[in-house]
């Protein structure tokens, strides 16, 4: 029965107990869910922003081997990449007025702006400081979720990401 609905429908959402369980919601995973439907962002951008995905599960699954300490830095800001992308892009707070449903406007503005995340050629000294980094720069993103697009609030949270990205350049 699936294989003759697959036929019909446009899309298929595949749900994660793994995400679930790991309170990342809504619980689809992005790896295992595809669309026919053209995309509300950039195809080019979308297809990097899945190949960070990809790439970041791959890192994830060699670091549950050989440890966060077996990793190269670059694989590990792959992963944290990856981590940053999905808890800033695609989860949400379903509670949240602002974060419960994005119109088309800010949900291409919001993936843009991650995205200039995802190409920036980081340079850190330690693993430590980079977790440190994204982990911080993750949350003014969560953060910025929760504003009204162009408020006052949100230009504010935007000008202290792009100080915060211009940092983690140097």
């Amino acid at each position: 029965m699936t294989q003759a609905t697959l036929k019909v429908v446009g899309c298929f959402l595949g749900l994660s107990r793994e995400r679930s369980d790991a309170r990342r919601y809504p619980a689809i995973h992005p790896l295992d869910s595809w669309s026919k439907y053209p995309s509300l962002v950039d195809a080019g951008e979308l297809t990097f922003a899945r190949n960070i995905l990809r790439k970041g599960a791959e890192v994830e699954q060699m670091m549950k081997v050989i440890g966060e300490e077996g990793t190269s830095d670059n694989d590990f800001q792959f992963y944290l990449k990856s981590e940053f992308l999905d808890y800033v892009y695609l989860q949400q707070n379903t509670f949240d007025a602002v974060d419960g449903a994005s119109d088309e406007k800010r949900q291409q503005i919001m993936f843009k702006q991650v995205c200039d995340v995802l190409h920036e050629a980081f340079t850190f000294d330690s693993k430590d400081t980079a977790r440190r980094y994204f982990l911080r720069l993750r949350q003014l993103f969560l953060d910025m979720n929760y504003m009204p697009l162009e408020s006052a609030p949100y230009q504010g949270q935007r000008a202290k990401i792009e100080a915060m990205i211009a940092e983690g350049k140097r």
